[in-house]
């Protein structure tokens, strides 16, 4: 053959598919070239077309048929042929590739001129896929970068089918933006994502221990990774129920780092009544102990004095009580007018001089309103200088445990005269706080004391946040929780990273870039529903915020899911990149069509068919999709799945006690609560 690359030429062209009739020798789906032999007729092959002027058109081809027709031959009249096929292929086209020097080729995903009819269809030569699967692109080049590379080719695997062609990545634009890694249980998804981490951990450049590492989270909810991430001698550790843990140690995530929102959720808080005063509570509560180890702020609590000297002049009661709140208010502020501009009040003299009534009621009621202003001043003035009492109820500040113990909400939130009108609507609340502290499956918010964190910074640095040595992995083993805890812990955690990110500075918010990898994360990001329980519903929203916004703070996601059409749809548009392996459920593959893009959708329908370890990998990390068989790792995921052959061999009974004990049922001892716990810690 003279041209041992073509194998047939353009017969149709339909948008920017193709059409190739095959030639009659192109029959074998392998082809020998210069360059060796090479796939040709046969689905996922690459052909190229020469569209001039140094360009070529790349394409994969998708579909093989073969079409009867009459040929009846010209030099013969009134002669009758039998059929013979004719043998078309599909090709969908990718982009255009141009030849520069040293043998290179550039790969543009735009295609500005189409092949014409009759085009030949080449077999793309060995060194254009080289460029384009070898060479991704090159994303994120800060804008001070001056010399050097500023991205990496990260391998991820070889071409299904072809081991010499090996496909790499854009490291920046994988670990920068949100990335999908799905498919059925038993396909691959954790070996994917620990191949992956590996080549961030493996990569020469971060091996030096004196350097500042890349931090990755993994929110494993399964107990598969400590055992590829983990030193061996630790990563067999034993696990106990309703407890959280990292890298093999027992860790905590303490009910104070809670926000306002969060808080309500938890404790199930209505909205109309509960939910402003569990928050004001929780402010105080979150004030800091002060220099003469006060745990709540004196302002605060004069404000609602005055408050309620205010609330007295509409409804006049005991003179006695109008005294007693300007006495207390006066012993929370240094005011040297208060007592003084007490003096000044105009009180009637009845028969009974506690029913005494003010004569200069305006002018009273004007002045508590300017000093209930001014010490709202005092307040605002110090916020800007960044103690924060007022609005403390979001931030991550200590509270200890006896808080938890005796909150007295009403006592401490409002005054007393309200509280006694109000403690109806508080009963269930206070209720549900003891039952949270007696409940087993929330230990794990309220260990901190026990653990010696006191402190954001504490719970941080135990994280591996803002060390310059240590784990660049840090597996958080959510296994042990129960599913009601599960999602609280999850959304906690997701917000606290991303706020974390936004106290940075906007000149510093994308050094030190974070992972977080949400695994089987259909579990806490479902989609909304018409009736959705509390903890979920924070969790979604928690998550898809990080998606949404975590990008430009330098946090960004890895979501690692058997159900793609179980997590929030927001979640999943906002993903860059994707690593499809095998899906059989219709309503998953039917849902992912609908949000990946259009050149990849034909390579989407091998998803029920892929082996374990394969994946339809596409999006802004790689030239273009190609189905690859992801590189293995070196430590494999722990994921065991029963074999009933074995066990039912065997005369082990099912250790119930076990079960009853770590439910806190059993027989012969009391369930220890929590706040015993606390107590005896």
């Amino acid at each position: 053959m003279e041209q041992p690359r073509i194998i047939g030429h353009v017969v149709a062209i339909n948008g920017f598919r193709l059409k190739v009739e095959l030639s009659p020798d192109s029959k074998s789906s392998s082809r020998a070239t210069p360059d060796g032999v090479q796939r040709a007729v046969s689905i996922n092959a690459f052909l190229t077309f020469d569209i001039g002027a140094g360009l070529h058109a790349i394409g994969l081809l998708t579909d093989l048929e073969a079409r009867e027709s009459f040929d009846p031959r010209r030099d013969e009249e009134l002669s009758l042929e039998l059929m013979k096929p004719r043998r078309v292929a599909s090709i969908q086209l990718m982009g255009t590739v141009r030849h520069r020097a040293n043998r290179d080729w550039e790969f543009d995903s735009g295609i500005t001129v189409l092949p014409t009819l009759d085009t030949p269809a080449e077999v793309a030569d060995p060194e254009i896929l080289s460029s384009i699967f070898t060479n991704p692109p090159r994303r994120n080049q800060p804008r001070s970068w001056e010399d050097g590379e500023f991205d990496h080719a990260l391998e991820i695997g070889h071409e299904t089918g072809d081991e010499n062609t090996k496909v790499k990545a854009s490291f920046n634009d994988l670990f920068s933006r949100p990335l999908a890694v799905v498919g059925n249980t038993g396909s691959g998804k954790s070996y994917t994502v620990v191949s992956l981490l590996e080549g961030i951990i493996r990569h020469q450049d971060f091996r030096a221990e004196a350097q500042s590492d890349p931090h990755i989270f993994i929110l494993d909810i399964n107990g598969e990774y400590a055992n590829a991430f983990l030193p061996q001698g630790k990563s067999g550790y034993s696990r106990e129920p309703n407890r959280i843990y990292l890298n093999g140690e027992e860790f905590c995530l303490p009910a104070w780092l809670m926000n306002g929102e969060e808080i309500c959720e938890w404790l199930q808080a209505s909205e109309p009544t509960q939910e402003p005063l569990l928050k004001d509570w929780w402010a105080i509560a979150k004030s800091g102990i002060q220099a003469n180890g006060e745990l709540y702020d004196p302002l605060q609590v004069a404000v609602s004095k005055l408050d309620s000297a205010i609330s007295w002049l509409d409804k006049p009661r005991t003179r006695a009580d109008f005294d007693n709140l300007l006495d207390t208010a006066s012993q929370y502020i240094d005011f040297d007018n208060l007592k003084q501009e007490k003096v000044k009040i105009d009180w009637t003299t009845p028969s009974n001089p506690e029913w005494a009534k003010i004569q200069n009621e305006k002018k009273i009621r004007n002045w508590l309103h300017a000093s209930r202003s001014e010490l709202q001043g005092k307040i605002s003035d110090r916020q800007n200088v960044g103690v924060n009492f007022a609005k403390s109820a979001d931030s991550p500040r200590f509270i200890p445990a006896v808080e938890f113990r005796d909150p007295r909400l009403s006592d401490r939130a409002i005054d007393q005269e309200s509280g006694r009108q109000i403690d109806q609507y508080l009963t269930t609340m206070k209720l549900r706080l003891r039952t949270r502290l007696d409940d087993r499956r929330w230990q794990s918010f309220f260990s901190f004391e026990k653990q010696n964190i006191k402190s954001f910074q504490d719970w941080m640095t135990r994280l591996g946040v803002g060390q310059s040595s240590g784990p660049r992995i840090s597996v958080l083993d959510f296994s042990m929780l129960a599913s009601e805890a599960l999602p609280f812990a999850c959304a906690l955690l997701g917000r606290l990273l991303l706020e974390t990110r936004e106290m940075l500075r906007p000149d510093r918010r994308s050094r030190y870039p974070w992972v977080l990898v949400l695994e089987e994360a259909h579990n806490y990001v479902r989609p909304s529903g018409k009736v959705e329980d509390r903890g979920q519903a924070l969790s979604r929203r928690a998550f898809e915020r990080v998606a949404k916004e975590g990008r430009k703070f330098g946090l960004s996601l890895i979501v690692a899911s058997q159900r793609p059409s179980e997590i929030s749809p927001t979640i999943i548009s906002q993903c860059a990149n994707f690593f499809s392996h095998r899906l059989q459920n219709p309503d998953d593959i039917d849902h992912f069509r609908r949000i990946i893009p259009k050149q990849a959708q034909r390579l989407l329908d091998q998803v029920t068919v892929l082996a374990a370890g394969e994946a339809i990998v596409f999006g802004s990390a790689l030239h273009i999709p190609a189905r690859v068989q992801i590189r293995f790792p070196t430590r494999e995921p722990w994921s065991a799945t029963a074999a009933p052959f074995v066990e039912w061999a065997t005369n082990e009974a099912f250790p119930l006690g076990e079960v009853v004990e770590n439910w806190g049922l059993s027989a012969d001892k009391e369930p220890v609560s929590a706040a015993a716990e606390l107590e005896r810690a």
